[in-house]
């Protein structure tokens, strides 16, 4: 959301605004020529020619994360991720990295609560093969028994790292774990470690079969590419790959009621970690993707956390005597439900129970005294190098694209997100601040609480 914020907040420093004269919106002078194809078994494609430089970037998103799995198998869509690139049919057995690195290239892929993608940066005369490949194992994933019993030590040991040995991912679990419990977003996306040493195979590929598939996901394509010759490419390709006739019906079973938070009051919960000092994070529920009120909430977490000139860290960083090393708030919206956030580290020997009865005694007062003009125009201004970050690259471009039409259904959607922004006002972000800090809360520390 940040990075679409930036390009309205660059357009209304660059052009101005003027009560005299009625200027552009964003909405109008922000065209992206994209060239979408549907093929007959659902898959989407779209194609965005960037000559600037011979090379290219492939983004495919599916529709399936930590959110689609049940107790017995979490984190298989992670688990399943690290299986992609273990090889296929028609590309062997470990072989998809050598290809890519030795074409000059780089591939990697991330798993989230809501979705699974996977990138390719290439030349743009290896378009032919990465289609090929990715065409490969979404059709034919060989789900070796051998590799497959390797990658569950892979990410057992990846878990470890990043949970158990991690006080941050420890403090991130908890969050949301107590702030969804109950509900598909209170699961790890990495999964449970009992899941992850019984989950067979035979699991493994029932789900794949169901999720991995042309109408369960959303192809991008940005760079020096000729568009024709793509489209007849990925028409070739893909065309042929049966669609899922189930997961329509898997996508409809997941209502946002089941994703409501269900604690009637504020919870404090206090975990011993290997942090020397507090780390913390404190959460409201808001709003999933796409309502309304997200775009005043995006703002409010920017003038309370982002930059040195923001609220919390004047407030609790730069004094005398300060309360915290770190500081960060921020919004995020999920395809079901959403949550605002504040986070830090806490100087060592600051009483955890005083510091949070402070910040949420001082959050409800910066409803009144920090949701000024002056400070939204700050947020304007630090959002600029995330407009000249995010267009000079097929990448961001890509990722941009495709989250949306994942999403939304449609890519088309950030004209109506430009609209929304726009409209945000003074008194919107302090109605959203009143709402938001009146409502209970999860607040979760992890230090080692005897050194």
């Amino acid at each position: 959301m940040k990075f679409l914020f930036s390009l309205l907040m660059t357009s209304l420093l660059i052009n101005g605004c003027s009560s005299l004269k009625k200027e552009k919106t964003l909405a109008d002078s922000i065209n992206l020529d994209v060239e979408e194809l549907k093929l007959d078994n659902g898959m989407t494609a779209l194609i965005v020619n960037n000559p600037k430089l011979p090379i290219f970037s492939l983004y495919l998103f599916y529709k399936v994360g930590g959110k689609n799995e049940v107790p017995g198998i979490t984190g298989a869509s992670h688990f399943l991720e690290h299986m992609m690139f273990k090889g296929a049919k028609k590309f062997g057995k470990n072989t998809l990295d050598f290809i890519i690195e030795g074409s000059g290239g780089s591939t990697n892929a991330y798993t989230t609560n809501d979705q699974t993608v996977y990138y390719e940066n290439l030349p743009s005369k290896e378009l032919n093969l990465i289609l090929d490949i990715e065409a490969d194992r979404l059709e034919n994933l060989s789900l070796d028994e051998d590799d497959f019993n390797k990658e569950r030590a892979v990410v057992l040991e990846e878990r470890k790292m990043r949970y158990e040995n991690s006080p941050r991912g420890q403090l991130y679990q908890e969050m949301m774990a107590n702030f969804f419990e109950g509900t598909p977003y209170g699961r790890s996306v990495i999964g449970n470690i009992p899941d992850l040493k019984s989950v067979t195979r035979e699991q493994m590929h029932a789900y794949f079969k169901k999720f991995y598939a042309p109408n369960n996901m959303t192809l991008v394509l940005v760079g020096d590419v000729n568009t024709s010759e793509a489209k007849r490419l990925i028409k070739e390709k893909f065309g042929k790959i049966p669609a899922s006739p189930t997961v329509a019906q898997e996508h409809a079973s997941l209502t946002d009621d089941q994703f409501k938070v269900t604690f009637k009051e504020s919870k404090v919960v206090k975990k011993k970690g290997e942090s020397p000092s507090p780390i913390f994070m404190m959460a409201y529920p808001t709003y999933k993707v796409g309502h309304p009120k997200g775009y005043a909430l995006d703002v409010l977490s920017s003038i309370l956390g982002s930059g040195k000139s923001s609220s919390l860290i004047n407030e609790y960083i730069l004094v005398n005597r300060p309360a915290a090393t770190s500081m960060y708030a921020a919004h995020q919206q999920l395809e079901k439900a959403g949550l605002f956030f504040i986070g830090g580290e806490l100087v060592r020997g600051i009483k955890v129970d005083d510091f949070r009865k402070d910040l949420q005694k001082k959050l409800l007062g910066y409803c009144e005294t920090e949701i000024t003009e002056k400070n939204i125009q700050k947020v304007k201004n630090n959002y600029l190098v995330d407009l000249y970050s995010g267009l000079d690259t097929n990448a961001a471009l890509a990722q941009f694209l495709g989250d949306r039409q994942l999403l939304f259904g449609d890519w088309r959607s950030y004209k109506k997100e430009l609209e929304q922004y726009e409209k945000v006002s003074v008194a919107d972000v302090k109605a959203m601040c009143l709402e938001t800090f009146n409502k209970d809360s999860v607040f979760v520390s992890v230090w080692n609480q005897h050194k």
